[in-house]
């Protein structure tokens, strides 16, 4: 069997050699057939006819000897894939053009690919990512899903037989970390001590947590730094192994570094590692961060060998802890545990990418009907050709799979294009979209290309490939066939307007829903009822050094007086609860209504002068100040959806509300704060002074200012720090990057939007420009016979242009039922109000009917130059 496959290896790959002595070979038993007839004494001339005719033909028993070689099929396509690539070197500018419109829609759908891979399916970046798996509680009550306390943890470590290791960490641990001349918060993570070995992490320098230093609470502070970190702030010197670092104003030692492959196990990269029994330096949001009721860590575990997700799931639950057991219904249902994939399960996030997938594959359609114009126009032009191929002895099908393949070769090479390009398209996402997050950290995301993304992306290309030169193969090869029979085909070119037609209307939906895109995210950034520009952020975290809320707040006030003083800045507020437009939850109602007939609401406690700051208009009363304080009576500010529903018919002010069970005074109503997109209903919203909560601790800051608020930021962290060094101060970004951020989805949706839209309309445009030059060409006699017989050059300028501008316009109309449709797939990503959507749609419409009629102006203007004696001899 070996032998036979070389054979047909070197009959494939050294074809001249094989053939040579085949040559010799029959050679041979030609002149060995007429020796032994001259032997036999028969004249050598009739020896030679005998031979011959007892041998038969020599080039029939050569094919014979090819075909037992069993690489005749393989020999085929070779020749098809030879003479495609000088079919391709003939036409250069198209097979560019097919190419690069291959490469570009490719690109966007490998990057579709690309983030869909890792953002939902990647694996885990450890060793053996196949044994790990997540173990979290399905949490119902008030404490976040799939959390459990440090109790918790260490019971099902003691008891699970399923899983070799369970770890727990606590990944978004706020630490505040001065050390070697530096003081930054820093995203930490509280780990137990058996993390790194169990995801078979190595130190890159010093060692990792031992078993005895996770037992003691606080007794050993070790920290383990990340590997950016050793570089930036200890400039890769090994002595940082036993160098001292503060971390939330308690005093840490240094034992190793981790390596630079690893930064955590999610998006946010973890500069620091501490363990369990030092959470609550980590952790201050439980009163002792080590009890039954905190829940805080997630667990994560390795497979013991040949067990399964289901089987340690089900052990798992039978080690459920006897609290939860008798916990209220609703609040501890069981145990999952699952395989990680991806670094995000937010619905937004999976909105999005169903959004970018439907995006691409209609971009790749348009290309497919892009692509199949050009190739009929070209198999027209080339007819001549396949009627001489035909008329030689090749059937249709052969002539129909040389046109196929010439086609597909092009999609391989755009599809391989497209790869290399969607490099270039992922980088430039995961820097615009994916390199911070809402409160100024980095992110890391492993957007790396995959084989199975690769592989991917080329099927679809060579999907695509046969898609749309399925028919101009079949209709070249018909036409040639008619052609041979006497039948010359006509110069119409009606069988390509449908897809002129399609790509028109596709291009029309595309670039309104592009354009409806592109403002919701302006909109969304900017707000539209208030002012997002010049309005600079950051967080005090006072609580973080254990300080009591009288000192915190007198810290504060202080802070709030200096920035107030400061050159440039023109106004500061606060907020107690969530970022500054964000905020916390109640139940507002009447004094006299029950629980039941209260109405959930947003609530967040502002400083004075929060109004003025986001230039959010004051529709009615007034905005707090500085006379709201702890002696005064209890005040509120309601936005003007709680004010229509609990007031529809007079006005709020002066009335009672109960609000976190407090009465208070309503003394202002303030235009909606709307965040979110059309399709959620806009929350009805109570305010309280930020002065009048004795037990407000940590706060965030909105300062405006007259100039860049991103360059005025270094300016106002130093003179926080004046008030006092110690203090945290985290989340330092600019109000429009934070709600850039939050906006993420409808951003990089209308980013990838408007490029598959300024594609479809320049495909548009080339498709329209390609197909009216080929019937121009083609209806050269029939031109000048017109003008021979008397019609103006206006006239046939008209008529070209007409056969264009019809197709165009009638893709327009449809279009903007398309563009209905598609603003209805996109509802969930547009801010604003739909009343003036149809300024939109038209406005699509006019730009592709603008850009056809660009591209019907050229070939109409060669008709109308076209002399009427050269057209009359034109074959």
């Amino acid at each position: 069997m070996l032998t036979d496959a070389l054979f047909r290896l070197r009959a494939l790959f050294r074809r001249s050699a094989v053939e040579r002595e085949l040559d010799e070979e029959l050679r041979f038993h030609v002149q060995h057939a007429i020796e032994k007839q001259v032997a036999a004494g028969v004249p050598r001339e009739e020896a030679a006819r005998r031979a011959r005719l007892e041998f038969g033909g020599v080039e029939q028993v050569k094919e014979d000897c090819r075909d037992a070689r069993g690489v005749a099929a393989l020999e085929s396509v070779l020749q098809d894939l030879r003479y495609g690539l000088r079919t391709m070197r003939r036409t250069p500018v198209f097979s560019v053009t097919a190419v690069l419109t291959m490469a570009l829609s490719t690109a966007g759908l490998a990057t579709v690919f690309t983030l869909g891979d890792t953002l939902l399916f990647r694996s885990m970046p450890v060793e053996q990512p196949e044994q790990i798996v997540t173990v979290s509680s399905t949490r119902g009550g008030p404490t976040p899903e799939g959390l459990v306390s440090h109790p918790d943890y260490l019971a099902f470590r003691a008891g699970t037989r399923t899983l070799s290791e369970l770890a727990a960490y606590y990944p978004t641990a706020p630490l505040f970390v001065t050390a070697n001349g530096y003081a930054h918060e820093l995203n930490g993570a509280v780990v137990s001590a058996n993390f790194f070995p169990l995801l078979r992490v190595r130190p890159a320098l010093g060692r990792f947590f031992r078993g005895d230093e996770d037992q003691v609470p606080d007794r050993d502070r070790v920290a383990i730094l990340s590997e950016h970190l050793w570089r930036t702030w200890f400039a890769a010197s090994p002595d940082a192994v036993g160098s001292p670092v503060k971390i939330n104003g308690t005093p840490f030692t240094v034992i190793g570094v981790a390596p630079a492959t690893f930064v955590g196990v999610g998006a946010s990269p973890i500069e620091l590692y501490i363990p369990t029994m030092t959470l609550r330096t980590g952790y201050r949001w439980c009163d002792d961060s080590l009890a039954p009721t905190c829940t805080v860590l997630t667990m994560v575990g390795r497979l013991a060998p040949g067990r399964t997700a289901d089987e340690a799931a089900a052990e798992l639950t039978a080690l459920m802890p006897q609290a939860w057991i008798n916990a209220p219904k609703g609040e501890n249902s069981g145990i999952a545990v699952a395989h990680p994939r991806g670094v995000t399960s937010d619905p937004s996030q999976i909105q999005m990418l169903r959004v970018l997938a439907g995006v691409a594959v209609v971009l790749l359609l348009v290309c497919c009907a892009n692509l199949a114009g050009l190739l009929t126009a070209q198999g027209a032009a080339r007819r001549h050709e396949f009627a001489i191929r035909l008329s030689l002895g090749a059937g249709r099908a052969r002539v129909t799979r040389q046109f196929m393949t010439e086609s597909l070769m092009l999609a391989l090479a755009g599809g391989a294009g497209g790869i290399l390009l969607s490099r270039g398209f992922v980088a430039i996402i995961a820097a615009l979209f994916y390199a911070v997050d809402g409160e100024g950290h980095p992110r890391y995301f492993d957007f790396s290309l995959t084989p199975a993304i690769a592989g991917a992306a080329l099927v679809a290309s060579l999907a695509a490939g046969c898609l749309f030169s399925a028919w101009p193969a079949f209709r070249s090869a018909l036409g040639s066939g008619r052609r041979m029979a006497g039948r010359t085909s006509t110069a119409r070119w009606s069988s390509g307007r449908w897809l002129l037609g399609a790509q028109a209307a596709i291009a029309v939906g595309l670039v309104a829903v592009a354009a409806l895109l592109a403002t919701s995210a302006s909109l969304a950034v900017n707000g539209s009822s208030f002012e997002s520009s010049h309005v600079a952020l950051m967080r005090l975290r006072p609580r973080l050094l254990k300080y009591p809320a009288e000192r915190a707040q007198l810290f504060q006030r202080e802070v709030m007086r200096r920035l107030a003083a400061l050159p440039g800045v023109e106004s500061v507020s606060m907020v107690g609860i969530g970022a500054v437009l964000g905020g916390g939850n109640t139940v507002v109602g009447f004094p006299n209504w029950t629980p039941d007939q209260r109405l959930r609401a947003g609530y967040n406690e502002i400083g004075p002068r929060y109004f003025e700051t986001l230039r959010m208009p004051v529709l009615s009363g007034r905005e707090f100040d500085d006379r709201d304080g702890l002696r005064s009576p209890r005040v509120a500010i309601v936005n003007e959806t709680l004010a229509r529903r609990l007031w529809p018919n007079s006005s709020p002010i002066g009335a009672t509300i109960v609000a976190r069970n407090v009465v208070q005074q309503v003394v202002g109503v303030v235009a909606d704060a709307r965040i979110g997109s059309r399709t959620e209903p806009v929350q009805p919203f109570v305010y309280a002074p930020f002065w009048q909560n004795p037990q407000q601790v940590d706060s965030r800051l909105a300062i405006r200012v007259a100039g860049d608020p991103a360059g005025t930021l270094p300016a106002l962290i130093r003179e926080v720090g004046r008030v006092d060094p110690d203090v945290p101060i985290a989340e330092t970004i600019i109000l429009p990057l934070q709600l850039a951020e939050w906006a993420r989805p409808v951003r990089l949706t209308a980013t990838f939007v408007v490029y598959a839209a300024g594609l479809a309309v320049l495909l548009t445009a080339i498709g329209l420009y390609g197909t009216l030059a080929f019937a121009v060409a083609r209806r050269t006699q029939e031109i000048g016979i017109r003008m021979a017989l008397g019609a103006a050059r206006a006239r046939v300028l008209a008529l070209i242009i007409g056969d264009g501008m019809t197709v165009v316009v009638a893709g327009a109309i449809a279009g903007v039922a398309l563009a209905a449709g598609g603003s209805r797939f996109v509802a969930h990503l547009l801010y604003g109000s739909a009343s003036a959507d149809w300024l939109f749609y038209l406005a699509g419409a006019v730009s592709v009917v603008v850009v056809g009629f660009a591209a019907s102006v050229m070939p109409a203007r060669r008709a109308a130059a076209v002399e009427p004696l050269v057209a009359l001899r034109h074959d």
